[in-house]
């Protein structure tokens, strides 16, 4: 996996994670050919369906999973769509192929499907899912450091200091220098390899190797305890109202700014894990955990990152599977009242990730 660095790209197959970027969908536009032979494309096909001796009985299915589809159209406002006209089980297949269509509209990762519960009653469900394109959501500390110690930049490294805040406090990522994470293990490795190198083979890559450790350590410690302070987190929305950017690098710091409010605001008690944690997995399933891909860092650049980036690739290799936000939401009477939704994540992961490019080319 790659992380989140100066250079944006997406990758879906299972490589070290990017830079996260939306891909812009160009619209295509269709002429009519003109001619009568070409009428049929114009026709709604039905899906197709293979008979089989396990269809349920046709009046209980079809009471059962039109209720349930009137439940999820009036959840999305989706307009009824009229197939009763048509003979069982293409109404039902049919409906929900139109379904399906209208949810991708939605431009979320969201799969429709129809199922029974334990009594047996066909309802439909839909899984939703964010894909994190198998990226290292790594959020450099050490570049707002810096920034820090310039004093023409001090509010703007506040104002920074503040979403870095909430990012901890309140969305949960772990910080590397908590003894509890996975960083802080990578870090650990690093540091007992270090400790068993004979000083008299040292070479300049072991001693680049031990003063980036030091900093990541001696300056992470520094921030961590400026992150924990409560403080900038109290005072983000008066940091936000009365900072005024000047130029394109603190109008974007700004903006990011925002964002990161507005979440707090809407959503002042999710935190970045609520859907990941779904399932319960043994270390020997082979699946990479969100607590792994999502962290707080010293450095993304530095010979000491790549020698951690490499230890976290080959480990990830090994791994078949990667824990990602996603929830099942069935719809009968007693979830139709239900809110939940991956909006929060649909908008704190691209706020990472520009938050990542943000301190990753820093001036």
């Amino acid at each position: 996996m790659e992380t989140l660095s100066a250079t944006r790209q997406i990758r879906r197959k299972h490589q070290p994670p990017t830079r996260c970027t939306a891909s812009k969908k160009q619209q295509v536009q269709l002429s009519s050919v003109g001619t009568p032979t070409d009428g049929f494309l114009r026709h709604p096909f039905l899906p197709l369906y293979e008979q089989n001796n396990d269809l349920p009985e046709s009046k209980k299915t079809e009471t059962e999973f039109f209720e349930s589809l009137r439940i999820l159209t009036e959840h999305y406002g989706f307009e009824t769509i009229a197939v009763r006209d048509k003979s069982y089980p293409y109404n039902i297949l049919l409906a929900k192929e139109q379904v399906q269509k209208q949810l991708k509209k939605l431009e979320q990762d969201i799969e429709l499907s129809i199922m029974q519960d334990d009594k047996g009653i066909v309802k439909l469900a839909t899984m939703h899912s964010y894909y994190t394109n198998m990226t290292l959501y790594y959020i450099p500390v050490l570049p707002l450091y810096r920034l820090l110690q310039d004093k023409k930049q001090k509010r703007t490294a506040e104002l920074l200091l503040s979403v870095f805040a909430y990012l901890y406090h309140i969305a949960g990522i772990p910080y590397y220098r908590e003894s509890n994470t996975y960083l802080f293990y990578q870090y650990e490795c690093v540091q007992e390899w270090l400790m068993d190198w004979d000083e008299s083979d040292e070479t300049e890559e072991v001693s680049t190797t031990i003063s980036e450790f030091n900093k990541a350590s001696y300056y992470g410690d520094i921030m961590f305890r400026k992150i924990y302070n409560l403080y900038h987190l109290n005072c983000f929305e008066y940091r936000i109202n009365s900072y005024k950017p000047s130029n394109p690098f603190e109008k974007d710091c700004h903006n990011i700014a925002k964002k990161a409010w507005e979440l707090m605001e809407q959503y002042p008690e999710h935190n970045i894990f609520r859907n990941t944690s779904n399932e319960d997995f043994e270390e020997s399933d082979g699946v990479i955990m969100a607590e792994q891909y999502i962290s707080f860092i010293g450095e993304n650049e530095g010979i000491l990152f790549e020698n951690i980036s490499r230890t976290i690739n080959d480990e990830f290799n090994e791994c078949g599977e990667i824990e990602e936000p996603k929830f099942i939401q069935i719809y009968d009477t007693e979830n139709r009242f239900s809110k939940e939704s991956l909006d929060f994540e649909y908008r704190l992961f691209p706020l990472l990730t520009d938050l990542c490019t943000l301190l990753n080319n820093m001036p």
